[in-house]
């Protein structure tokens, strides 16, 4: 009886040696240092990404968003900088502005760069806590670093950082949901929280649909469970509805993509160039591969994750980083797959000493923040004196991207039009194409707007055209930009 029992002994650890031998990811081939390095990489690489100078157009009017909430605490109505706007504006993600304003008036842009990094860190935590769901440490961190990979072009210092942060963790908790049906009644707080952050809230309701949806499919749901679980949803647009903007924050999305989709790059339909969405739709497929091939079957609220990824890249550019985010989890669960064991759930110290190399890792992004940081990039800095000699409420024809800078760095000053295009009207935005391109009737939008100054891209056909043929004189020039006067 033993010798039977020392042989079957040897034949399995023969076969566990092979598999480690053959495979990688095998159970027992992780060396002590891995996971260390792993989350040392990893922090670093967030940090690197996170720590820039300010240099996104929309950061400006965010501030200055951020400031007028605390000065008048007003949610909506007419917009109270641009005369030339027709439709209210809704603050739909004031609070981060709020967070954002209060930072720069005490430590300047450096703050806000450092803002930016924290929320990226706060990313990569939720990614990997959402992976952890469904593998070991090492597959999950593999996976949230391809995730992170995958909205990398959408990490800059905007409110939709938050939107990230918090998809990741309604991933993480639906996930959770899928394994043991119990309903997380916190997701509906949260969601009053994301949608006083950022109008993309809705995709964490679309999720739990999702997730119910496809264990109703899987025949895991009683009719009891189902309506408990469908309960967090409705609970979360409930809250939704609760935020100071009102119930009118469920129409706002609807709302601004109406006029941006037409004019704003990234609320249009995804290039099949694009390198991040190419790197989603393969962290998509590496997941369903074992489904595919006929190894291995997916439960059908994961299919619904995935199909739920697939749309929101293929979507429009705005969309790629929720697809990343989604499939995060699915990828670690396929990594976790050939690891052919099941996952191990996080221990206590190895959750402190992630939150412990976070928490240095922003301690330490400070200083360097506060080094590289001092100015903003990539926007004329060196016209502000005489933009500063222009005569208050000058009306100013404005390249579209300059507009959010131009209210933020002179706000005694009018330009034509900023990127939030959803105050705008259609016809006034197509006034505006018209003479930005120089086409038939361009200069129509000049006795409407009547602008004595003008801020635009040197080489901007526009700024040829108001020099040669409206005798506009030069001002100055600085990054790109030239500051033209009307004789």
């Amino acid at each position: 009886m033993s010798r039977r029992v020392g042989v079957a002994t040897g034949e399995a650890v023969g076969k566990d040696a092979e598999a480690r031998q053959t495979n990688p990811l095998a159970p027992g081939r992780d060396p002590r240092w891995l996971v260390p390095a792993l989350a040392l990489f990893t922090i670093a690489t967030t940090v690197k990404l996170g720590i820039r100078p300010v240099s996104d157009p929309d950061a400006w009017w965010h501030l200055k968003t951020g400031a007028y909430v605390l000065s008048h605490w007003r949610f909506n109505g007419p917009d109270p900088w641009v005369p030339f706007s027709s439709r209210p504006f809704v603050l739909t993600q004031w609070l981060p502005e709020v967070v954002a304003q209060q930072g720069y008036s005490l430590f300047g842009l450096p703050a806000v760069a450092w803002l930016r990094c924290a929320a990226l860190l706060a990313l990569i935590s939720a990614l990997v806590w959402a992976a952890r769901q469904a593998a070991d440490a090492v597959p999950a961190i593999m996976a949230s670093l391809a995730g992170l990979i995958g909205t990398g072009g959408s990490l800059s210092e905007r409110p939709q950082l938050i939107s990230f942060v918090l998809l990741a963790i309604t991933v993480g908790a639906w996930w959770k949901t899928a394994g043991d049906l119990r309903p997380r009644w916190w997701l509906a707080p949260l969601t009053f929280l994301w949608a006083c952050s950022h109008g993309l809230w809705g995709i964490g309701v679309l999720i739990g649909v999702a997730v119910v949806a496809g264990l109703a499919l899987d025949r895991r749901l009683d009719r009891r469970t189902a309506v408990r679980l469908l309960a967090v949803p409705a609970l979360s647009v409930a809250a939704a509805a609760l935020t100071p903007v009102g119930p009118r924050l469920l129409l706002t999305p609807f709302e601004v993509s109406s006029n941006a989709a037409q004019f704003v790059q990234e609320w249009q339909p995804t290039n099949v160039h694009d390198l991040f969405a190419a790197v989603t739709l393969a962290m998509i497929a590496l997941a369903l591969l074992p489904w595919i091939r006929g190894t291995s079957a997916r439960p059908w609220w994961q299919i619904a994750l995935a199909g739920t990824a697939v749309v929101c890249t293929l979507a429009m550019f705005r969309t790629i980083p929720l697809g990343s985010i989604i499939a995060t989890p699915l990828l670690a669960a396929a990594l976790q797959e050939q690891r052919r064991h099941p996952a191990t759930p996080p221990t206590r110290r190895g959750t402190s000493v992630w939150i412990g190399l976070v928490a240095a890792a922003a301690i330490v992004a400070v200083p360097i923040a506060g080094a590289v940081a001092q100015r903003p990039s990539d926007w004329p800095e060196g016209l502000r004196p005489q933009l500063a000699a222009i005569p208050a409420r000058t009306v100013v024809l404005n390249d579209f991207a300059a507009g959010g800078w131009l209210l933020w760095a002179e706000p005694q000053l009018t330009p034509v039009i900023d990127l939030r295009s959803e105050i705008y009207s259609m016809d006034y935005i197509r006034a505006y194409r018209r003479t930005e391109e120089v086409r038939a009737g361009w200069q129509k939008f000049l006795g409407r707007t009547k602008p004595t100054y003008a801020l635009l891209k040197a080489k901007a056909p526009l700024a040829a055209a108001l020099q040669e043929q409206l005798r506009w004189t030069t001002v100055g020039k600085d990054a790109d930009y030239v500051l033209l006067k009307a004789p």
